[in-house]
C-alpha cells in the first residue's frame, strides 16, 4: 500500500490498494448463457425491422416468392393426380375401342413442367432474397455492434470476459439473423400444412379425417422430445461459451502461462471444458437423430391407413386410384412442415434470447462520456492537481482512498508501489478511462470532467 508522501509535489493523506485495474469485479458480468426466452419478444422484434427496413423491398420479394413456392409444392399431387385420371380415361377409351385423345394428357403434362419451372425459378429468388436481407441485418448488426465497443468505457470491460462479449457479437447476432429464416420458413411450413390440409379434405373428407387420426400422437411425441431437447442444447450453448472463454483467457494471458510453467495445467484444464462441449454436442446429435425416424414410422403408419381404407374403396369402385395416389404424396409431405415448426420453437426461443442479449449490449451506456457543456482543453500546460481523490471498481472494495497530489509543470513524478497499489488505477484516472467516485482532478485547473474527452486524449501519453 502506497501512503502520503513525497512524490515531487506532495502526495498528501491517504491511501490506494487492492487493485489492478480491471481485477475487480468479473462476477458482475454477462453470465446468463443458460437462460432462454419467450418464443415473441415485442420489443426484439420492433428493433430487428429497423435493421431490415432498409432492405424491405428484398424482404417483401423474398416473401411473395416464398408463397409462390408453397403453392407449386401443394399443387404438385393434384397436378400428378390429374396426370393419373388422364391415363386411365385414355386406357377406358382403348379398352372401349374407341379413338384414344391425348390432348387432355399433354396440357397437364406440360402443366407439371410449368409448375416445376415455377418452382425452381421462385424458389431460387426466395432463397437469394432472404440471404442477402439476412446479411444485411448480420452486417449491420455487427457494425454497430463493433462501433458501440469502441465507445464502451474500460469498466465494462473490467466486469465482463472478453469471450463472453465475443459471444455476443458472434453466436448471438448469428443466431437472430438466423431469426428472419426461421420467421419465413415457418409462415411457410403453415400455409403448406393449411394447403395441404384443404386439399385432403377437398380430395375425400372421410378419409383426410383417417389419415389425421396419427396427428395427435406426433404432436404428444414432439412435445416430450421438445422438453428433453431444450435442456440438451443449452448445455451445448453453455459448452461453447465456456469454450470460447475460456480459450480467449488463456491466448490473451499466454505470456503468464508461459511463464508460470502452467502450460500442463491449463491443458489439462482446456481438455475438460472441451470435452464437455463434445459430449453435450453428441448428446444433441443423439435427440435429433432419433425424431427423424420417429416421424418416418408416423409417416408410414398414415401411408398405411390410406392404403387400406383407400385401397378397399377403390376395389369397391367409390374411390379412384389417383386420389389414393394424391393422399400418398400429401401424407408424405405433411409430417416435414410439423417436425419443422417443432424444432423451429426453440430456435425461436434462443433467437429471442440472442435478441434481448445484443441489444441489451448495444442499450449498455457509455459511463465516462463528455458532458453536454464540455470544452476542449486548450494546450497546457502541465499542472496536474489530485483532490481528496476517491475511486472503487466495485461498490464497497474501495481502491483509492482520499489522495491529495500535486504536480508542478515540468516534474517528473514516479509512482513506485507493490503489485496491486493501484498505480495504474492513478494513471487511469489521469487519463479519464474512469471517472472518480469523490473529489477531482484537474490540468492547468481545468477539471478533466469538464473538457472534452477527445482534447484530453490528444495532449496525454501513456
Amino acid at each position: 500500500m502506497m501512503h502520503g508522501g513525497g512524490f515531487g509535489g506532495g502526495m498528501g493523506g491517504g491511501s490506494m490498494g487492492g487493485g489492478g485495474m480491471g481485477r475487480m469485479g468479473r462476477r458482475l458480468g454477462m453470465d446468463d448463457e443458460g437462460e432462454l426466452g419467450s418464443v415473441y419478444n415485442h420489443r426484439v422484434v420492433t428493433r430487428l425491422l429497423s435493421y431490415v427496413l432498409p432492405h424491405k423491398g428484398l424482404a417483401i420479394m423474398s416473401l411473395l416468392t416464398m408463397l409462390v413456392t408453397t403453392f407449386t409444392i401443394v399443387a404438385q399431387p393434384w397436378i400428378i393426380k390429374l396426370a393419373i385420371d388422364e391415363l386411365v380415361d385414355t386406357g377406358e377409351q382403348v379398352n372401349a375401342g374407341e379413338q384414344a385423345t391425348v390432348g387432355a394428357l399433354a396440357f397437364v403434362m406440360v402443366l407439371f413442367a410449368v409448375n416445376m419451372g415455377v418452382r425452381f425459378v421462385s424458389n431460387y429468388m426466395y432463397q437469394v432474397s432472404l440471404a442477402r436481407v439476412s446479411q444485411g441485418v448480420l452486417y449491420s448488426l455487427r457494425t454497430r455492434i463493433f462501433g458501440h465497443l469502441q465507445r464502451l468505457s474500460p469498466s465494462f470491460y473490467d466486469r465482463n470476459e472478453v469471450g463472453r462479449i465475443m459471444s455476443r457479437g458472434q453466436n448471438d447476432v448469428n443466431q437472430l439473423q438466423e431469426f428472419l429464416n426461421l420467421v419465413v420458413s415457418s409462415l411457410a411450413d403453415v400455409l403448406s400444412l393449411g394447403g395441404i390440409v384443404i386439399a385432403l379434405f377437398l380430395l375425400d373428407v372421410q378419409l383426410a379425417l383417417i389419415t389425421l387420426t396419427v396427428i395427435p400422437v406426433l404432436i404428444g411425441i414432439m412435445l416430450i422430445w421438445q422438453k428433453i431437447a431444450w435442456g440438451t442444447f443449452m448445455r451445448v450453448r453453455q459448452a461453447i461459451s465456456v469454450v470460447n472463454a475460456n480459450l480467449q483467457e488463456n491466448i490473451s494471458g499466454i505470456r503468464v502461462v508461459q511463464s508460470l510453467n502452467r502450460e500442463e495445467t491449463n491443458m489439462e484444464r482446456f481438455d475438460e471444458v472441451n470435452n464437455g462441449h463434445l459430449e453435450a454436442n453428441l448428446h444433441a446429435s443423439r435427440l435429433s437423430a432419433a425424431l427423424m425416424p420417429t416421424v418416418e414410422i408416423l409417416t408410414a403408419i398414415a401411408i398405411g391407413l390410406v392404403v387400406i381404407f383407400g385401397g378397399r374403396q377403390a376395389i369397391n369402385g367409390t374411390m379412384e386410384v389417383s386420389v389414393i395416389v394424391a393422399f400418398v404424396l400429401y401424407v408424405q409431405r405433411f409430417f416435414d412442415p410439423i417436425r419443422n415448426l417443432t424444432m423451429q420453437y426453440t430456435q425461436f426461443q434462443r433467437a429471442m434470447t440472442s435478441g434481448v442479449r445484443i441489444f441489451g449490449l448495444l442499450d449498455t451506456p457509455v459511463e465516462v462520456k463528455d458532458k453536454e457543456d464540455a470544452v476542449d482543453l486548450p494546450p497546457v500546460k502541465g499542472a496536474i492537481t489530485l483532490e481528496g481523490i476517491r475511486f472503487h471498481y466495485v461498490p464497497e472494495i474501495e481502491v483509492v482512498k482520499g489522495i491529495d497530489l500535486t504536480i508542478q509543470p515540468g516534474e517528473t513524478v514516479a509512482f513506485v508501489g507493490q503489485t496491486g497499489a493501484g498505480k495504474t488505477t492513478l494513471v487511469a484516472l489521469l487519463n479519464r478511462f474512469y471517472d472518480v467516485t469523490e473529489g477531482r482532478i484537474t490540468i492547468d485547473g481545468y477539471d478533466i470532467r469538464d473538457v472534452t474527452q477527445d482534447s484530453l486524449a490528444r495532449q496525454t501519453a501513456m
